[in-house]
């Protein structure tokens, strides 16, 4: 029965790898001629804003204040020869065989980057042929336009790319579907990574146990079988992609998976056992094909500490001043609603462990602390947290104040004496800390914060571990870009109430 299923399931997955393959092929030649498109509307538009808005400027140059439409196609071979000039670089770069999502900033730089090459080679184009073509004595205004608007251009053109594929992706349309190998740290750094950009168009499937960790599901994704059975699970799961994160003493385990990949035809990829070492800071080269690893310096410097640092002051102290009659109106509100006081004071676990009162306007009833026992029993959320979609403890006010997140405004005062920082793990309090497991105690590493990518992800509506990951993700590639996308996508969460209960 199982022989008689076989040649079915391998010419799907063999349909499925074939599509891939075309689908791939399709976005690269699609970007190409997108690339070309705008490259070419880019200099069409600066010749209107160089001859046509700027016509009354002091740059009007031979114009005659006059703009006209054939003194572009003088320019149309010079307009040719840059778009192939710089499709050409942008492949030499590697812009195409970067994925269209989740790379959104690396895109950017090798678009600025290269065009700015581009823009040296015309500038040295128009200096050495100005004198044979009157019209050019004219066109470096033209040239600074020109590299500005197919910077603006190809940035704006990538983003709504990057945002459609993502969109798609998470539609279930052209997805990967990826095999984690390994239970333990390596492979639990990968599903941390993936589940913290999903506009990567990665669906992992499941992992493989390695027998270095107690069996059983680790969050969402669940337990596929062992090792041993890699070759059943790729088969019955039409496995894309594997990625095989084993520790280092496993390397019998490493070479049987590898071999049956290769038997089954499916991609794969090897992540080097670097113990405690995150990814994002191993740096690789090669040299005459031997692979060299490296470690990137961490990336949190005094600098960032200080620009970071000034954020969070400025933006609290903004929102608390400018936002004081709305905050009175909302104390006034509490307090006559139901009894207790306004702001309510709790201990919670803050870095390194260190303990610290967290402020939050009240949106329970006072004895909600003791009626927390009444209700573990019906505990929606998994793991140490307590969470109930209709708690019976949360006061009328309260439920509004919840939904909007405007009960962690108090939280600002936090962030201006330094106990938190607007970005960052939520902070615990000691209750729930006490019940960690070692890996979770990796988010008390960095300052808690008043959001975070567990916000911005979903809140509520994700697991207890799946939010663990994702803070760790956050403070093992800390970046100053980071945290500033962070402060902007929870705008759009907290505007749509993103899982918040």
């Amino acid at each position: 029965m199982i022989g008689g299923a076989t040649g079915p399931i391998t010419k799907f997955i063999s349909q499925r790898r074939s599509y891939r393959h075309q689908w791939r092929i399709f976005e690269c030649v699609f970007m190409v001629i997108l690339d070309a498109v705008l490259v070419f509307l880019s200099f069409y538009l600066a010749h209107v804003i160089r001859y046509g808005l700027l016509k009354n400027s002091n740059f009007s140059g031979l114009g005659g204040g006059q703009y006209q439409d054939q003194r572009f196609l003088l320019y149309l071979p010079l307009a040719f020869a840059f778009v192939i000039a710089l499709s050409l670089i942008f492949a030499v770069r590697g812009l195409y065989n970067l994925r269209l999502t989740g790379s959104w900033f690396r895109q950017i730089w090798i678009i600025i980057i290269s065009s700015t090459m581009g823009m040296a080679l015309l500038m040295a184009y128009v200096f050495f042929f100005q004198y044979s073509n009157p019209l050019l004595l004219n066109s470096r205004l033209l040239v600074l336009i020109f590299w500005v608007t197919v910077i603006v251009m190809l940035g704006i053109g990538r983003m709504i790319v990057s945002a459609t594929m993502g969109m798609l992706y998470r539609m279930g349309h052209g997805e990967t579907r990826l095999l984690i190998v390994g239970s333990g740290r390596l492979g639990k750094l990968i599903m941390q990574h993936i589940t913290a950009n999903p506009t990567l168009g990665y669906s992992i499937v499941g992992f493989l146990h390695d027998l270095n960790e107690p069996l059983g599901d680790f969050g969402r994704f669940k337990m596929l079988g062992t090792i041993d059975d890699i070759r059943q699970v790729i088969r019955s799961m039409q496995v894309d992609e594997v990625i095989i994160a084993l520790p280092g003493h496993m390397s019998q385990e490493v070479m049987y998976s590898v071999k049956q990949c290769e038997h089954l035809g499916t991609t794969f990829k090897l992540i080097p056992d670097l113990y405690e070492v995150n990814l994002s800071r191993i740096d690789m080269e090669t040299i005459e094909g031997i692979p060299l690893l490296g470690i990137k310096q961490a990336s949190l410097n005094k600098f960032q500490h200080f620009i970071t640092r000034l954020i969070d002051i400025t933006i609290s102290g903004t929102i608390l001043a400018f936002g004081s009659p709305l905050w009175l109106c909302l104390a006034a509100a509490i307090r006559l609603t139901s009894p207790g006081e306004v702001i309510f004071k709790q201990p919670r676990v803050g870095l390194n462990g260190n303990h610290f009162f967290c402020y939050k306007f009240r949106s329970m009833y006072k004895d909600a602390d003791q009626r927390l026992a009444q209700l573990l029993d019906k505990n929606e959320a998994q793991g140490p947290l307590f969470k109930m979609k209709e708690d019976p403890r949360i006061t009328s006010i309260g439920k509004f104040l919840r939904r909007t997140s405007l009960d962690e405004i108090p939280q600002l005062l936090n962030v201006l004496k330094g106990d938190m920082s607007l970005v960052g793990p939520r902070p615990a309090v000691p209750r729930e800390v006490a019940q960690y497991e070692e890996w979770h105690k990796g988010r008390l590493a960095i300052k808690p914060g008043l959001t975070g990518l567990w916000q911005v992800r979903g809140r509520s509506d994700l697991s207890f571990d799946e939010g663990v990951l994702m803070d760790l993700y956050f403070i093992e590639n800390w970046s100053l870009r980071l945290y500033i996308q962070i402060l902007l996508k929870t705008i759009p969460a907290v505007l749509f109430s993103q899982g918040a209960y």
